[in-house]
């Protein structure tokens, strides 16, 4: 499905149902026929600029295949108006920016989030990008290295294997066949000469529009855009000619084997496009099949006959013709009967209909999920630029909302009767090596309110945000757990309990928490991390009370079912598999064992197959009535509600809550005096990945704010380890650095992904630099550019309400406090560079942990 949120005003609407959004997008046309749409949003000092290229992968005529339109989104960046590679992205963060670009099928889109004040800034840069490109003949084959790179990844990620594995089979005439990067052979054929004209014919005011949300007023907007795009000339652009696709007689299959634990099976059926008449309904009977625990693929698919981890379906609707498709992941000799199982209830759909109430629950459900990303300006900018692409109607997401809502169960079971055709069925999978016997292709201007805090008598914390913006409520209970509860014994227990307890209560079962939550648009579910885990839901303000309560009996009295437990482990059990498809996976895996030796934060999150067979009902009830105590919890509430109403109703809701204190980890062992190692892992990819870890401190420390800054230093694409190792050598595809972060120390991380034969060099260049940061530190306009991105980051965190209460409810359960956010804000202005420096002689200085992840003759 395409994205279509809209912007966050919402019309009147009687108590007890949810409003259609309403754009309030202005439009200009400068002179030379530049488009440009604004929505204001005053809720955050922030603003989103976006320029949208009417070109994509779809669109490269005589160079289809080749994914030019690509390769021109890479090359923009390396040189435009005045600046030379990487200076665009240097030039943002110190306005306390973030850019990026994409390009799909049928549009490529630059985008660029910042402070209100960087807005001039921002268009200049987009203006640059798109209207004065140099196409620099030194960085060309260097950055078409570095796609290729990106083309040896895709390849081996199982994802976008059967994706477009799919795609290819589907389509047979249509450009949708070739993939948006473009295929090896083909893209390797492309000269600078032939991109830069293709760059120059696409390019064109005509075919560009520019969108800006946030914090400013079109008068502001028009003047900035007339300024920096006003005197591109317009220039005539051939029309271009896509092909119909055949329609299609017969049933087609695509099975064939890759390098995989688990077999990953697409069901599609080809669909009109997104203004077709039936587009609605088929995106009702998407939601219908395979959205969320009460969906028909999932209770009988999954649940009932447990044939597979994980199944979806859903739509995805362009504009011109759209795939219906059906998704699942399963183990190798189960694939059949799970493609059986899947159109079976494709078959009862078309044979018995849905009920009323069904297709109810799925439309709150689309609604629901359209709204969830309405309270950020690139959200919102990116609606208005959809909108406006695939309809030219800045308000089309209100109106298709609306025919959503009118669809019928009729209307359902016709599209499926109609467009879902046994001869229209494209089935395709790839597998694990040897499995196959052969191989087969055939906004309102609302502010939201400071959050605020109280204690209950009985010592549990709550937090509560007033954000009157959207109908929408969220409910977080964050707790202390997660790996630091774990041993090697009982491996793998915080992720499954999380994972089972929405599975029955000592009231109802599984399927009535997901028919409750989902009849009413809304969402239940937990997670278990490094050092906490949380319960969370999402309700539509008219549900709150009854979601509210849902909630709370999902976390204090789940029943954990023997059955639904196995069931589980044995998913998590393949999860273990699929991990062994990424190299990067494997890489921290080996870096957290040699750093952590027989501290928690070493295991891996989804357990190991012997502890998983250890852990059964009774170990998880054991550490949930451990664990769900009053001391150990911090609940927080956001959205659509009263400090005051929350306080009350949050009260009567866990009144049964035991008291308890809250884990301190005092008993965990410490993690071993480092030294310096190296470890070689063969893994038969296209691509190698590496890793150096440097044991740090934990979330509580001085230190962790220079931390952080110099991670956001080194990360990001003007950092000075992307500018060396991947623009100037074209050693790697991605660069950069991470943390391991939690109540225990930490590990700074570089890594990087290039070819193998480049292994041995980009390492050395990669220690080299380590070295010369352990050395020198942050030069000045580094820190400041890591501030400035810093702070704006955080001012897009502090956007979104239900962002905020979690990064609240986990620094106070951490013991930072609440408001810590405020104070880190304040210790990120004032740091020094001799601070900062002083922080990378500490960490950096210290032989790393090495760890490297390729084919057998990668390794030295």
């Amino acid at each position: 499905m395409l994205a279509r949120t809209s912007s966050p005003d919402l019309a009147a609407s009687p108590e007890g149902t949810v409003a259609f959004p309403l754009s309030g997008v202005q439009h200009r046309r400068l002179a030379n026929g530049l488009e440009i749409l604004f929505k204001e949003d005053r809720s955050a000092p922030l603003v989103s600029a976006q320029v949208w290229v009417r070109t994509g992968s779809i669109m490269e005529a005589n160079l289809l295949g080749t994914g030019v339109s690509h390769l021109v989104e890479h090359m923009v960046f390396q040189g435009a108006g005045a600046h030379g590679p990487g200076a665009v992205a240097r030039l943002v963060q110190e306005t306390g920016g973030v850019l990026n670009a994409y390009t799909s099928f049928d549009r490529t889109v630059y985008w660029i989030d910042t402070l209100r004040e960087g807005l001039d800034t921002a268009l200049g840069v987009l203006a640059d990008l798109t209207t004065a490109a140099r196409f620099p003949h030194a960085e060309f084959e260097k950055e078409k290295d570095v796609i290729r790179r990106e083309i040896d990844m895709g390849r081996d990620d199982p994802g976008r294997t059967v994706s477009q594995l799919m795609f290819s089979t589907v389509y047979r005439e249509h450009p949708y066949r070739e993939p948006v990067i473009g295929r090896l052979e083909l893209f390797n054929t492309v000269e600078r000469d032939a991109a830069f004209g293709y760059w120059q014919e696409r390019y064109t005011p005509e075919r560009m529009f520019v969108v800006v949300a946030g914090d400013t007023d079109i008068e502001t907007v028009e003047r900035l855009v007339e300024e920096r795009f006003g005197k591109v000339e317009s220039r005539p652009s051939a029309h271009l000619y896509l092909p119909e696709e055949p329609v299609q007689t017969a049933a087609r299959a695509a099975h064939t084997e890759f390098s995989t634990e688990i077999t990953r099976l697409e069901l599609a059926w080809r669909i009109p496009g997104l203004l077709h008449a039936d587009t609605p309904a088929l995106e009702v009977l998407g939601t219908l099949m395979g959205s969320g625990r009460t969906s028909r693929l999932w209770r009988e698919v999954r649940e009932r006959k447990a044939l597979v981890h994980s199944v979806g379906a859903g739509a995805y609707t362009p504009v011109l013709s759209g795939i219906f498709y059906a998704s699942a992941e399963c183990d190798p000799d189960k694939r059949e009967a799970a493609e059986a199982a899947m159109l079976d209830q494709v078959r009862a759909i078309q044979d018995s209909g849905v009920t009323e109430a069904d297709v109810r629950r799925a439309r709150r459900m689309f609604l629901a999920d359209q709204l969830s990303g309405l309270t950020t300006t690139r959200g919102q900018a990116s609606d208005v630029g959809s909108n406006w692409h695939s309809a030219g109607n800045a308000d089309f997401t209100s109106h298709y909302l609306e025919a959503v809502d009118r669809v019928t169960p009729e209307q359902v079971q016709r599209v499926a009767r109609e467009w879902l055709t046994p001869q229209g069925l494209t089935s395709v999978s790839i597998n694990p090596p040897g499995s196959l016997a052969k191989t087969t292709v055939a906004v309102n201007g609302l502010r939201a309110e400071p959050v605020r805090r109280h204690v209950y008598p009985n010592g549990l914390t709550l937090l509560v945000r007033e954000d009157r913006r959207l109908p929408v409520v969220s409910l977080h209970a964050t707790l202390r757990g997660g790996l630091l509860a774990e041993t090697v014994e009982s491996s793998g227990i915080g992720r499954l309990m999380a994972r089972t307890f929405v599975k029955g209560t000592a009231r109802r079962g599984s399927e009535e928490i997901a028919d409750l939550i989902e009849s009413g648009g809304g969402s239940i579910g937990a997670d278990s991390g490094g050092s906490s885990f949380s319960v969370s839901a999402q309700v539509l303000r008219p549900d709150f009370e009854q979601g509210l309560a849902l909630w709370a009996e999902v976390l204090l009295e789940p029943s954990f079912p023997e059955d639904e437990v196995k069931r589980e482990a044995s998913r998590q059990a393949a999860a273990l598999k699929q991990q062994e498809d990424h190299p990067s996976f494997l890489a921290f895996q080996a870096l957290r064992r040699a750093v952590y030796g027989t501290h928690p934060f070493s295991l891996n999150r989804e357990g190991t197959p012997e502890s998983l067979a250890r852990i059964g009902r009774e170990e998880i009830l054991a550490l949930h009535r451990e664990q769900v105590v009053t001391g150990n919890a911090v609940v927080a509430v956001v959205g659509d509600v009263g400090f005051e109403e929350a306080r009350e109703v949050v009260a009567r809701a866990l009144a049964g809550l035991p008291e308890g204190p809250r884990r301190d980890g005092a008993t965990l062992p410490e993690p071993p005096v480092h030294a310096g190692q190296t470890i070689a892992l063969v893994k038969d990819k296209r691509q190698a990945f590496l890793v150096a870890g440097y044991p740090t401190v934990g979330i509580t420390h001085e230190d962790r704010t220079a931390l952080d800054l110099i991670d956001e230093a080194c990360s990001d694409m003007a950092s000075r380890f992307f500018e060396r190792i991947r623009e100037q050598h074209g050693l790697a595809y991605s660069v950069g650095t991470t943390q391991i972060i939690g109540m225990a120390p930490g590990v700074f991380a570089f890594y990087l992904s290039t070819a193998p034969e480049k292994l041995e060099f980009a390492r050395d260049e990669l220690l080299k630099e380590i070295e010369l940061l352990a050395r020198e530190g942050l030069l000045a306009d580094e820190l400041d550019r890591a501030r400035k991105t810093w702070i704006g980051k955080q001012a897009m965190q502090t956007q979104s309400s239900a962002g905020l209460a979690q990064q609240c409810a986990l620094d106070e359960l951490y013991g930072l406090g609440f408001d810590h956010y405020e104070a880190v804000l304040e210790r990120v202005r004032s740091i020094t560079v001799e601070e900062v420096a002083a922080v990378c002689r500490r960490y950096f200085t210290a032989a790393p942990v090495l760890v490297a992840v390729g084919p057998e003759e990668s390794e030295k």
